[in-house]
């Protein structure tokens, strides 16, 4: 599929061999708008910095905003995306919610990017990892969320239907037993 924003996974490297990892669900679904990097404190990739500097894009940063205003230095928050050609560039943490927490208070490169407020109209399917907290969400849930609010329903709704079929499958795999082949799997026939 293809959408008019864009995403960048900043992955801890713990994440990346992860059975668990819902990120990678992303770059499946929105191969050509989704770029990886992994995550370093001090020593950002120069292709991440080149990004986030680039004057076509509006990139905001994926994050809790109770913390994000609360934080040493605060981040501005936007509640809606502006229509103005840019590029909205969506910058998702992707790592355990106690992870992405750290990444987000460590990266001083990240303290201009303002951060989105995420519309509350998901309801959270995660099966794998369990969250303490109702504002955490899986990274395919707050990528489903993005593209609802960057007005992009359908692929909002293959991502959303992707990760229940990778919950699915993770979950049946875990029990040794087969998935049960159902309404979901049609209906991802349908995204091609």
């Amino acid at each position: 599929m293809s959408t008019n924003c864009e995403f960048v996974l900043l992955m801890h490297s713990d994440e990346i061999f992860k059975p668990t990892n819902t990120g990678r669900l992303i770059a499946d679904i929105l191969p050509g708008q989704t770029h990886v990097f992994c995550w370093s404190r001090t020593e950002p990739a120069e292709d991440l910095l080149a990004l986030l500097n680039d004057e076509r894009r509006r990139c905001v940063l994926v994050f809790p905003t109770e913390a994000a205003t609360t934080a040493s230095k605060p981040h501005e928050v936007i509640y809606t995306l502006p229509e103005d050609g840019k590029i909205t560039t969506f910058i998702l943490l992707d790592g355990t919610w106690k992870q992405s927490g750290r990444m987000f208070h460590l990266s001083r490169w990240l303290d201009a990017v303002p951060c989105v407020q995420l519309p509350d109209v998901l309801v959270r399917g995660y099966a794998v990892r369990k969250s303490h907290q109702e504002h955490y969400l899986s990274t395919a849930e707050a990528a489903g969320l993005c593209l609802q609010m960057a007005r992009e329903p359908c692929v909002a709704d293959a991502l959303i239907d992707y990760f229940q079929l990778f919950n699915l499958h993770y979950l049946a795999t875990r029990a040794t037993q087969p998935p049960i082949i159902g309404e979901l799997h049609l209906r991802m026939l349908n995204y091609r």
